[in-house]
């Protein structure tokens, strides 16, 4: 359930009315990370963007599940989720 490149980042702003200590407060909060399941790539001088390999040694992610059921813990929900992840490359690996 935990990922790598695990980085929070939250951002609070503040709407002033007539003076600095009344106004609105709100909050944005961003999570980013690895995607939480289990994936190998080879390091190799000789070929230098190795593929992805995804391994089965977690078919029901587990992972996965255990690393959202952590961020409704932490954060309660709605959690928003964006694929960040590249669909296709400019040239072949």
């Amino acid at each position: 359930g935990k990922v790598a490149n695990d980085v929070e980042h939250e951002e609070i702003l503040h709407a002033e009315t007539t003076s600095a200590a009344s106004g609105t407060f709100s909050s944005y909060l961003q999570v980013r990370g690895s995607i939480p399941t289990y994936w190998t790539q080879e390091s190799s001088v000789t070929m230098p963007k190795p593929p992805i390999v995804l391994n089965r040694v977690d078919p029901t992610y587990h992972a996965t599940r255990t690393h959202f059921e952590d961020l409704l813990k932490r954060y309660g929900s709605p959690i928003v989720v964006c694929d960040l992840v590249k669909q296709s490359e400019k040239r072949e690996r």
